[in-house]
């Protein structure tokens, strides 16, 4: 798929004065977590091949393992996006377990830790061994990956049966901090599409790049759904959350 290039922000006028970030999701660490059902179109790969996607949040993270979002179950992962327990940014991707992985990783991000920032994965498709070359990291629009981690035998992902989740891996490790503006795309954005979205720290309309699933986390949404506001229809619940998990406190 192409997607535009150009800035969000030269969409329509009334789109972009309409557009109003308020609310986001807070997490306590122990067990909250929003649940998207499996669908075909949050997979991508099917075992002999990968496709392109990126990931997309602005997150207030208090600690490390703090979960983004992840697509496992125990034994049969497929992606995976976090600040790790060395305090960096990391995609990972995963052959059907997280030992058979290609990821790439920033250097360490802790500095940023009780502030709101931008953070975004991208991954070009290439599989195989090379996998984790068709990674970028950006932290406030600007790339900072720096090495990998990698383990096991890759080829690509698996079209599993897992559901996404923000907040959670594998129901052992949690988000204890904010979340918001969660969207995943169906393409590796581009670094000025990373520029458009940052918006010099303001959250933006990101209709004109077409995501696949995109969670306002609180915005137009009623507890304990989380609207899809992009293509799929693929709206989230919040687990083990409360309506009072929806806050003020907003990049």
């Amino acid at each position: 798929m192409q997607i535009a290039t150009h800035g969000i922000l030269a969409s329509s006028a009334s789109a972009v004065a309409s557009f109003s970030n308020v609310k986001s999701l807070v997490f306590d660490g122990v067990d909250d977590f929003v649940n998207i059902a499996d669908n075909d179109n949050l997979s991508f790969g099917d075992g002999s091949n990968d496709s392109a996607f990126s990931i997309s949040a602005w997150i207030k993270a208090t600690v490390k393992n703090f979960i983004i979002v992840s697509k496992d179950v125990s034994g049969a992962d497929e992606y995976l996006f976090y600040i790790n327990s060395l305090n960096q940014l990391s995609l990972v991707l995963c052959d059907n377990t997280i030992s058979n992985r290609r990821s790439r990783n920033s250097g360490n991000i802790s500095s940023n830790y009780n502030n709101w920032i931008h953070v975004v994965a991208t991954y070009n498709g290439v599989g195989g061994t090379n996998a984790d070359n068709g990674i970028k990291l950006y932290l406030n629009a600007v790339q900072v990956d720096s090495g990998t981690n990698n383990g096991g035998s890759y080829t690509a992902m698996h079209n599993g049966s897992a559901p996404v989740t923000i907040g959670n891996y594998n129901s052992s490790l949690f988000a204890n901090g904010h979340i918001d503006e969660v969207a995943i795309f169906n393409s590796e954005l581009s670094a000025s599409n990373v520029t458009n979205i940052y918006n010099s720290g303001n959250p933006a309309d990101l209709t004109s790049l077409s995501p696949i699933s995109w969670y306002r986390n609180g915005d137009g949404d009623t507890f304990a759904t989380l609207n899809d506001n992009g293509s799929a229809s693929n709206n989230g619940t919040m687990t083990n959350m409360t309506s009072g998990d929806i806050v003020t406190d907003v990049p």
